[in-house]
């Protein structure tokens, strides 16, 4: 076999030097290159996977967050809902009861003039009654020329009683 490489040109303990080389060089390789490289890769990897993790996390806190906002925004809107609601109903109340109160004022005002109407229109007729007993008095003084206190204050006061249910 020796003769078979050396007829092709094959030096065996050159072979076997140059795999012993081989051997150290892969082994100075992989202790210097292949394993430093390979923890590196590695911690690089557990990085990239924790910070993916991470992502996750947060676009899943995200997604809870975004549907809390949602929540949040419909009970808002029906707590401004029922705000404006409330509102509405306590204006048309107060709006009732402002009506109601303009109402019973304006009653109020109208009985109270209908009051002063009625005592102004007693008071003309009380002082239209007083006129004509003295110019009643007057006259049957002047008709019976005699004296004014000597006139019967009875029939007098039937005139005037008498002016008082015609409603003049």
């Amino acid at each position: 076999m020796l003769e078979l490489f050396g007829q092709l040109g094959i030096d065996f303990r050159l072979l076997l030097s140059q795999g012993a080389n081989f051997f150290i060089v892969l082994a100075a390789l992989t202790f210097f290159v292949y394993k430093p490289l390979v923890k590196i890769l590695n911690e690089r990897k557990a990085k990239i996977e924790f910070g993916l993790r991470g992502a996750r996390e947060a676009e899943e806190r995200l997604a809870g967050i975004e549907a809390l906002k949602k929540q949040k925004i419909i009970e808002a809107e029906k707590n401004a809902f029922e705000i404006v609601r409330a509102a509405e109903a306590d204006a048309g109340s107060r709006g009732e009861k402002i009506v109601a109160n303009a109402e019973a004022m304006a009653e109020d005002l109208l009985e109270k003039a209908s009051q002063i109407e009625a005592q102004r229109r007693l008071e003309a007729l009380s002082k239209l009654y007083q006129e004509a007993r003295v110019l009643m008095r007057d006259a049957l003084a002047k008709a019976v020329a005699l004296r004014p206190e000597a006139i019967d204050g009875a029939l007098i006061d039937e005139a005037a009683e008498a002016l008082k249910r015609e409603k003049i």
